[in-house]
């Protein structure tokens, strides 16, 4: 069984979420006996960064187009930066595949002119994360623009959802679809257990700029970090990724992974989003325990190692109960791992996909029999 899974970014353990799941998507493809190969476009905004050598991925560089040509295309083909050069590397690979997976909603324009049976997995729906506001905004544009390329991606037969919130959505929207729920995977491979007996430090890591996990800072900051230090004077708080510095304290950071390895807990008081949260797999990887909402823990169901509460009075008590508790915290951030290894490591969060694949892949390779 062949595949061609078509990328927005390099899979790289470093890399933005995208490329971090993508990591473990391919390893736990492979895992399964999949001949797996991917395409990933790599655009000048990208993280730098080398794909792992045990991976079967062609990267091509895509240029942004011109203003002009980005109007044109935003009106024919929203968010689709992917649909020239790029979009006719993946017809021409796709000739050998037995089926094309594409992943996020940025690819579904690849799809087109394609032979071999296809899956669009989307890992959020745009107007969930953010509403319009006003028409004359920037974040207007953005959500209107996500929205028309996910009603794009609905024309598929075959969608794969990350989360039980989303794939309800698809099944609502495109009742006609078969929609798939397959989580998110990362790499335990790559995560150390953090060690949880430094000094008790609550954190979060995320890029301020997009705004469910600005309104998450915001929150901490000014709504549950106080009530925090007011019972545990002790502890402190670590923020990092792009714009927190804004904050007074935070900035970016060379690797995520190390950031996990100096917390006792993540703090991710998330009022609204969609889709799984790729920080706190990232948490439940590093063996530290997560203190989140509702929207936070989406796709992750409460346990152990995930604490889940909706208020920010709650919420600063269950993380007070575990700054001041070593060995809760490390009871906890066990459960997380093991809950993690269980559900998320790249075998298991694989298997839907692998089921549909065949179910996809069968009737092709019968006609070539």
């Amino acid at each position: 069984m062949r595949a061609l899974v078509v990328l927005t970014q390099p899979p790289l353990p470093e890399g933005g979420a995208p490329g971090k799941t993508a990591v473990g998507l391919l390893r736990g493809l492979r895992e399964h006996g999949v001949e797996v190969r991917a395409i990933a476009a790599r655009r000048p905004s990208a993280v730098t960064g080398e794909v792992p050598a045990d991976l079967p991925v062609e990267v091509v560089d895509v240029e942004p187009p011109d203003p002009w040509r980005a109007r044109l295309q935003r009106v024919r083909r929203p968010l689709g930066e992917l649909s020239g050069a790029f979009a006719a590397r993946v017809r021409e690979a796709a000739a050998d595949a037995d089926l094309v997976h594409l992943e996020e909603t940025e690819t579904v324009w690849c799809g087109e002119g394609i032979a071999a049976p296809s899956l669009v997995h989307l890992h959020y729906l745009a107007r969930s994360d953010r509403p319009f506001g006003a028409p004359w905004q920037r974040q207007f544009r953005e959500v209107l623009d996500g929205t028309r390329a996910e009603r794009a991606a609905l024309r598929h037969h075959h969608l794969v959802a990350s989360s039980p919130l989303v794939a309800d959505a698809l099944r609502r929207a495109a009742p006609g679809a078969e929609v798939v729920l397959a989580p998110l995977s990362l790499d335990p491979a790559l995560y150390r257990a953090a060690p949880l007996d430094g000094p008790p430090t609550a954190g979060l890591i995320g890029t301020a700029a997009w705004p469910p996990t600005a309104a998450a800072i915001d929150v901490l900051v000014e709504e549950v970090w106080p009530r925090v230090t007011a019972l545990a004077p002790e502890a402190s708080l670590a923020l990092a990724g792009r714009g927190t510095e804004r904050f007074g304290f935070g900035g970016e950071v060379d690797s995520a992974r190390d950031f996990f390895q100096g917390l006792s807990l993540l703090l991710f008081p998330l009022p609204r989003g969609s889709g799984m949260k790729v920080k706190v797999l990232e948490a439940l990887a590093s063996g530290v325990p997560v203190v989140t909402t509702p929207a936070g823990a989406e796709g992750i169901e409460p346990s152990d190692g995930v604490v889940v509460l909706e208020e920010p009075q709650a919420l600063a008590a269950a993380a007070v109960e575990l700054l001041v508790d070593e060995a809760a915290r490390k009871e906890r951030g066990a459960a997380a791992r093991a809950d993690f290894e269980r559900r998320f490591a790249p075998g298991p969060a694989t298997e839907p996909l692998v089921e549909l694949y065949r179910r996809l892949a069968s009737p092709r390779n019968a006609r070539r029999s």
